[in-house]
């Protein structure tokens, strides 16, 4: 049935663009039908009811987006997804996820594994080689689909799923670094207003003119290349933790190129394999029980390739510091503050409070000097605004059955005075600081041309 549906949408493809094909053939269509309330009743649950079958002739005369919509928003269709005995397993939660925002990769080709330790989630201690491995395996299998998926994009980033990032400060900080530190540009104009996210998608997609695409593309070859994020110590040279990171495509491509002639092992062929104990040995000796450590060493290593690749023939290692990139509760612990761009091992009801944080500490700050004689005052009553906020979500019977004990610590107005000044981003209401950057370079690691953020602690 997979093989049917692929082979009647590329003859309908072949046949809008007047090559001949074998268009006209149909198949059957299985969709998985939606329970009825699966949006608001049982999210955490399947939200899949019965496979319903229908006759689609290979021949009908539908556009790719509309196919692909109208597909998506049942949601399980061949070509498009994975069979639908396996879709099924997602909870409700996700799918609205999924449909709303379309920003979800389903990776079928293999399944998260089960600890061999009795690591429970937040704890820093590990998962056991198997779970490990599969992290590796993911990671690598992503960067590959998003390097032959989006060839217009120049940066690829990887990120846990208990991170939060503030996202319009991350931007800006990359904007600001790839303009060589001229000037920082103000956070672009919110794009989403009262319309749907498809809706908005398809208008973009419709205005984009041959000229901007070509743009595009030269911007993904021109813009140099570099590794970022917060950067560790490894032997002989520097990894970025696997809290969040981004790469240049070209480096991605060396990374995803076969090692002919040499002794290396081949990641892609270790992440398309299914994991074996037999390997184990091969496994840690490149360290792809560290995702993040692997990558650093796979950039050591194919260095020499990178710069062959990026068009300025060079490498830049862009590093932040804890005060930007930080864990919260265990780990390399950072009080979240202003500067604070990356927060790690985020529970979601610590998401909910960084939002209402970011979105309150500048307008806060702010107030300082005309309200309060000292910053303790001011302090304090920041902490009860915050935990009038807190009483709210306890109220709220969408929000109260969350764990909203031990939340992360905060620092509302101490310092103000160092804060640099920032531009508000209106999409989100939070504040985009005028961060700087130091030209950096660290020999010993190997590492010619970088930056590193400031403050630094």
């Amino acid at each position: 049935e997979y093989k049917t549906a692929t082979q009647a949408l590329l003859a309908r493809a072949m046949q809008a663009d007047g090559v001949d094909g074998v268009a006209g053939e149909g198949f059957a269509q299985r969709r998985m039908e939606l329970r009825r309330g699966w949006s608001t009743a049982a999210v955490d649950g399947s939200p899949c009811a019965v496979v319903a079958s229908s006759w689609t002739a290979g021949g009908a005369k539908t556009s790719a987006l509309s196919y692909l919509s109208g597909a998506l928003s049942l949601p399980v269709t061949p070509a498009f997804t994975s069979p639908a005995e396996y879709i099924c397993h997602a909870s409700s939660a996700l799918w609205q996820e999924a449909l709303t925002h379309r920003n979800v990769l389903w990776i079928d080709m293999m399944t998260d594994r089960r600890p061999t330790t009795k690591k429970k989630l937040g704890e820093p201690t590990k998962w056991g080689l198997p779970v490990e491995v599969g992290m590796s395996q993911k990671l690598i299998l992503w960067l590959a689909y998003a390097y032959h998926a989006f060839r217009d994009v120049p940066f690829i980033i990887k990120g846990d799923d208990d991170a939060y990032v503030k996202v319009p400060q991350f931007l800006s900080d990359v904007r600001y670094v790839m303009s060589g530190m001229q000037a920082r540009p103000p956070p672009p104009p919110s794009r989403w207003g009262a319309a749907s996210g498809q809706q908005n998608l398809t208008d973009t997609v419709g205005r984009l003119s041959a000229e901007e695409l070509a743009k595009s593309a030269s911007l993904a070859e021109d813009t140099e290349c570099v590794y970022w994020g917060s950067l560790r110590h490894h032997l002989h040279t520097q990894f970025s933790a696997g809290m969040t990171f981004m790469l240049h495509r070209r480096v991605v491509q060396a990374l995803l190129e076969p090692k002919m002639g040499t002794r290396r092992l081949d990641v892609l062929r270790l992440a398309a394999d299914d994991f074996s104990a037999k390997r184990t040995l091969a496994y840690r000796r490149i360290m792809f029980h560290h995702e993040d450590i692997l990558i650093g060493l796979q950039i050591y290593r194919a260095l020499e390739r990178v710069k062959a690749l990026c068009s300025t023939g060079r490498l830049w290692y862009v590093k932040e510091w804890y005060a930007r990139f930080h864990d919260m509760h265990v780990g390399r612990t950072h009080n979240v503050t202003w500067s604070t761009v990356v927060a790690h091992r985020c529970r979601p009801s610590d998401a909910y409070y960084l939002h209402f944080y970011f979105q309150e500490e500048h307008r806060i700050a702010a107030a300082a000097a005309s309200r309060f004689a000292t910053e303790e005052e001011h302090e304090a009553a920041a902490v009860k605004r915050a935990s009038q906020w807190l009483e709210g979500n306890l109220r709220d019977p969408h929000m109260m059955a969350m764990n909203w004990s031990g939340l992360p610590d905060v620092q509302w107005v101490q310092g103000t005075s160092r804060r640099p000044s920032f531009t508000l981003a209106e999409g989100d209401g939070v504040a985009v600081y005028d961060n700087r950057y130091e030209y950096w370079r660290h020999e010993a690691t190997n590492i010619h041309d970088g930056y590193r953020s400031l403050p630094q602690w």
